[in-house]
């Protein structure tokens, strides 16, 4: 115990000793959502999207309608609207009876716009029949719903992506340690290999830990960002999260030869995670044919489930598919980084 404590105690003070470490783990974060929360404002990140409860003409008329208009997306709805719309998967809920819409919005501007594009649509409908009375009616209801401003939607993509890179690039640090021949000698002693693993892993965690915490706090002092869900639920997820992440950085240090080659690797496998697994926009504004890609990155489930309990307050028995994702990608990038392990650089 007291070899493992000790490594752990030197590994943080190599970590906070360098500089540009530093920089890129706890600086560059903040400075990526401050300039990207500052750019993009308050406006939500989500796509048109109205739910239609109820049946008849009127709504299979309304459907056609909105169906025509560019970027409007429509889905019917047979029960749990409210809780859809609450959810951010639509932005209005239009519950037909006869001849008359109730429609249903958030304090989103995204949804008052779509409201209103809604009711332009019903109004459209009625002037088709210029001669006849009104045949359809529109009101509105405005009910409050958290987590509707972009940065909302910002600061848990940002410590997702955080978490990657800090997981990727903790396998640029054994690289290095196996260059310089500290492996070989590390092998030389006594040392359980164990314990040598679990101090590397224990510093990523406590790593990933401040970043959670700096990103959150920044987030709220600058952006009045307010969590919904019980923050301590996020632990397993970012444990798990860096876990996974740590075990694809150890395998990429496994099987390359060079630091070139593994910033290579690292950034071919970061780069797509970060612009496609819903960092900074919704998957569901992806074009349809790269959706299958988006569902096989680690990045997309530890974002959805880092944003599921912070700004929705899921519970965390809600979130199995998440979790098992996560914890695929971590038994089996393990087992390849065990497989391919090495002490000692190649010989030439």
């Amino acid at each position: 115990m007291n070899a493992y404590l000790t490594l752990v105690q030197m590994n943080l003070k190599m970590l906070f000793r360098a500089r540009d470490v530093l920089f890129w783990n706890f600086a560059f974060p903040v400075l990526f959502m401050v300039l990207i929360g500052t750019a993009f404002g308050a406006s939500p990140g989500f796509s048109a999207h109205v739910g239609i409860e109820g049946s008849g003409s009127f709504a299979s008329a309304l459907i056609q309608a909105l169906r025509h208009i560019k970027g409007m997306s429509v889905s019917v709805i047979s029960s749990g609207g409210i809780q859809a719309l609450q959810a951010g998967h639509i932005e209005v809920l239009a519950r037909i009876a006869g001849h008359q819409a109730h429609l249903i919005r958030t304090n989103a501007s995204a949804s008052q716009s779509v409201s209103s594009i809604v009711q332009g649509a019903v109004m459209a409908m009625n002037l088709q029949a210029l001669h006849q009375p009104l045949l359809f009616r529109a009101t509105v209801r405005q009910i409050s719903v958290q987590g509707t401003s972009y940065i909302d939607f910002l600061a848990p993509g940002i410590l997702g992506m955080t978490l990657m890179n800090t997981g990727l690039f903790s396998g640029t640090m054994l690289i290095t340690h196996r260059s310089q021949g500290i492996l070989r000698r590390i092998r030389g002693t006594p040392l359980p290999t164990g314990i040598f693993i679990g101090a590397r892993i224990t510093t990523q965690m406590v790593v990933a830990l401040i970043q959670a915490t700096l990103i959150l706090v920044i987030a709220r002092e600058v952006y009045h960002f307010t969590p919904v869900g019980n923050l301590w639920s996020l632990i397993p997820l970012l444990v798990l999260g860096e876990l996974a992440f740590m075990t694809i950085g150890f395998f990429i240090a496994g099987v390359a030869n060079t630091m070139e080659v593994a910033s290579a690797l690292t950034n071919i496998v970061s780069l797509p995670m970060m612009f496609l697994a819903g960092v900074f926009y919704p998957i569901s504004q992806l074009p349809r044919f790269i959706k299958p890609l988006a569902d096989i990155l680690p990045l997309r489930y530890l974002t959805s489930g880092l944003r599921a309990v912070v700004v929705h307050g899921t519970p965390l028995t809600h979130l199995t598919n998440d979790f098992i994702a996560l914890a695929l990608v971590a038994v089996v990038c393990g087992a390849l980084a065990v497989k391919f392990f090495r002490w000692e650089m190649p010989r030439v």
